[in-house]
């Protein structure tokens, strides 16, 4: 009886778990990725005294996706739709598969008092599953967004990057937005960055919302060790009614790049060969990967030995000699292209290039075989002339006796 008992009890907690498992399931069918002002594709500041859209993005996680959304978003005091209502809908009928962002853009009226901060808004959805069948579930989320005073100004950096040892631009956008006409001034300075001007010097006067560049030119030292350096820029509002001051500072990533180039490249000509010396050397302040020298040639009468030399990594600084072989089988002029190919720190693949131009005079003449001869082929003249001589000396004996009597 105790077994049937506790084999009853280990059956329940099996299927309490099994519960657990659909509810959180459930609760994790959509993935809220985030909240805007403005509608798709348009970023905007909400400010009192306005009509402004809220965009909520959300993407399914489910295998087979979802379909028929209907959203509420539940609206804070003292917001309102444009019906006067505190619930905005909006909804997608279609099928959203597993991934895809949804963006869900609802109409929000922001009355005149309402006082600047941060404002929470409700999200709740329904929507019908596909699978194992088909199922209505719900899901809600809530996110804050800030509204701000009447009369704002803020700036956008544009300039991504700096170069050493250089004079260059920093740009910003500069945006206001208001119910009054205002005076906006724009200064900037920097600890490290030499700033030589910038523009606008005079006050920029904006009787509605506006937006224009503003830009600091700059001298970025060579001898920075730092990766990125900093800039503020600080704008100064005034309206009929109050003076504001923004201010921020913004750290600007100082550029790295691999920068190869070619160095004593020298020809060498001898009979038909042609070798060519060369160095390359990394002239920039970052690795050159995966470094590569191809030879080419456009001549068919040229041969290129080794038309690829697999160098590997220079780092900044650093020189690497190569080798180019080449031969031909007539005289003439011939031209050789150089490239070298490298991966630099912006994840690009960046080649330079480089033609050479020599001249065979002469090729080598293949030298004569002397065949050695055959002592059977020899040996007739050998005998003959050992017959001879022996004839000569008798001759020259009898000659001597015949002179001596």
């Amino acid at each position: 009886m105790k077994k049937r008992y506790s084999l009853t009890i280990l059956v329940l907690i099996i299927l309490a778990l099994f519960v657990s498992v659909n509810i959180l399931e459930g609760k994790e069918d959509i993935l809220f990725i985030g909240a805007k002002w403005g509608v798709e594709g348009v970023d905007h500041i909400a400010t009192p005294g306005s009509i402004d859209a809220i965009t909520v993005y959300i993407a399914p996680t489910l295998a087979n996706g979802l379909k028929d959304v209907i959203a509420e978003l539940y609206l804070p005091k003292p917001l309102a739709g444009l019906d006067g209502g505190k619930v905005v809908k909006t909804s997608s009928l279609v099928f959203i598969p597993k991934g895809q962002v949804l963006p869900l853009t609802f109409k929000v009226i922001i009355p005149l008092n309402v006082i600047e901060g941060n404002y929470t808004f409700r999200l709740k959805v329904k929507y019908t599953i596909l699978a194992p069948l088909p199922e209505e579930r719900k899901w809600e989320i809530e996110f804050s967004l800030p509204i701000l005073g009447r009369t704002v100004v803020y700036a956008k950096l544009l300039t991504n990057t700096l170069e050493k040892g250089k004079i260059q631009d920093v740009n910003f956008n500069i945006t206001y937005i208001g119910n009054e006409p205002a005076e906006i001034s724009v200064d900037f300075r920097s600890e490290t960055l030499s700033i030589l001007d910038y523009e606008p010097k005079k006050p920029i006067l904006a009787d509605k919302p506006h937006s224009f560049e503003a830009k600091a030119k700059v001298y970025c030292p060579p001898d920075i060790k730092i990766d990125a350096l900093p800039i503020t820029i600080t704008i100064t509002y005034k309206t009929l009614q109050t003076a504001s001051t923004y201010s921020k500072t913004y750290m600007i990533p100082v550029s790295r790049k691999a920068e190869v180039g070619f160095t004593e490249i020298q020809p060498i000509v001898s009979d038909n060969t042609v070798t060519i010396r060369g160095q390359l050397v990394n002239v920039g302040d970052y690795d050159a990967k995966y470094l590569t020298v191809y030879a080419t040639s456009p001549d068919k009468g040229l041969t290129i030995e080794n038309p690829i030399t697999y160098i590997g990594t220079l780092t900044a600084g650093e020189g690497s000699s190569f080798l180019i072989y080449a031969s031909t089988t007539k005289p003439g002029k011939y031209s050789i292209s150089l490239s070298a190919k490298y991966y630099g720190p912006d994840m690009k693949w960046h080649e330079i290039s480089e033609e050479i131009n020599v001249e065979v005079t002469g090729v080598a003449k293949k030298e004569e075989i002397s065949v050695p001869l055959r002592y059977e082929e020899v040996l007739p003249a050998i005998i003959a002339l050992s017959v001879a001589t022996l004839i000569v000396g008798i001759i020259i004996g009898r000659y001597t006796r015949w002179k001596s009597v």
